[in-house]
């Protein structure tokens, strides 16, 4: 009887007296990203996708890049490497948290990272998810296409003999300091993008004219989503030089303690920014309220002042009789109109006298 791809790797899972979930789960999964069943046969395979991987060799480092990855990227990785299917996962997997993992049994290092982007044409700033695969002698990086620096650094490896020196050198680790070094560069022109927004958000504020109640929303919104992706980073910079550190001679604890004071300085930036923005808030909720209770104020003494003339009104329009009323004999010592004006003295009298008194009181 012929043995399944199953019937197979199940007796590799009891010789190696692996747990049968844990085992059966990554069998799952790798058969899934290699389009085969449990029975062995081969899915037919989608048409022929643009090529997404491609790879950089120098001296004994090999660099693999991977833009915006589908399950048939990573199954290619897969052959190619021995990576964790979580780990494989993580990298198509969007919103994911940031972290660091180390893989002991296949020697390799899983970093996953989330870095703003600042797109120069639209002005608007993006959360790009950057996974690093550090082993001794090779980096495969997997990241979004909007991530522009990435490309760029491998483009420029791929052109020139000197840049490959200068990025990869003489280890995988100095070619992943290298990348998140330019990453980290790119938080500049994210945070002079925000300030400017923030002293726009300033003009929009202490304009009478203008409201800015979705200026300052949309504004605190992008920084507190900064706020996130930073205030992590913080914390796995601290930890990445002691862990990339086995994998080459080099110590790069300090020049990594350099990209973690800049993204501290970068911290600090967005905290004075997010400081800044909530004093803008509270001014603009200040300077809203005070402009409908001056509105309001205003209607109040209208209808106040209209009191007199509205019971007087009232009155006359009783079936009653009334001093100088239709039924009964009109005043004329004023002529025709003299009720009329008896009326008019009657209710703007005491209204003035009251706007007197408001004004005494400095009620406005």
């Amino acid at each position: 009887m012929t043995k399944t791809l199953k019937d197979t790797l199940r007796e590799i899972q009891i010789t190696l007296g692996k747990p049968h979930k844990t085992f059966a789960g990554a069998l799952k999964y790798y058969l899934s990203f290699l389009n085969i069943t449990e029975a062995g046969e081969k899915l037919p395979s989608a048409a022929p996708k643009t090529q997404k991987i491609d790879t950089i060799t120098y001296g004994k480092i090999t660099w693999a890049d991977v833009k915006d990855p589908t399950r048939r990227e990573i199954a290619e990785i897969a052959k190619e490497y021995p990576f964790h299917p979580l780990h494989l996962e993580d990298c198509i997997s969007r919103g994911q948290s940031l972290k660091i993992e180390q893989n002991d049994e296949d020697k390799y290092l899983f970093l996953l990272f989330r870095f703003p982007y600042l797109n120069p044409h639209q002005k608007s700033i993006t959360i790009n998810q950057i996974c690093f695969f550090l082993g001794e002698n090779y980096l495969v990086t997997v990241h979004e296409n909007a991530t522009d620096t990435i490309s760029t650094i491998f483009n420029d490896c791929k052109e020139s003999q000197e840049q490959r020196k200068a990025y990869i050198g003489t280890s995988s680790s100095h070619l992943l300091y290298t990348i998140i070094n330019k990453l980290t560069d790119d938080l500049s022109p994210v945070l002079d993008q925000v300030l400017k927004e923030v002293e726009e958000a300033e003009d929009v504020v202490f304009d009478d004219k203008v409201s800015g109640v979705y200026k300052i929303g949309q504004l605190r919104r992008k920084i507190i989503s900064l706020r996130r992706v930073i205030g992590p980073l913080r914390t796995l910079l601290a930890d990445i030089a002691a862990r990339i550190n086995k994998f080459s001679s080099t110590n790069f604890t300090v020049y990594f303690e350099n990209i973690t004071h800049q993204v501290e300085k970068t911290w600090e930036t967005l905290e004075e920014a997010r400081e800044t923005v909530e004093i803008y808030k509270d001014s603009d909720f200040t300077y809203s309220t005070e402009k409908t209770n001056k509105i309001l104020s205003v209607l109040t003494i209208i209808f106040t002042l209209s009191i007199p003339a509205t019971v007087l009104g009232t009155f006359y329009g009783m079936n009653i009789l009334l001093p100088g009323g239709l039924e009964s004999d009109s005043w004329n010592f004023w002529g025709k109109y003299t009720s009329f004006i008896i009326i008019i003295l009657a209710a703007s009298i005491p209204a003035l006298l009251m706007q007197m008194y408001f004004r005494k009181r400095g009620w406005f």
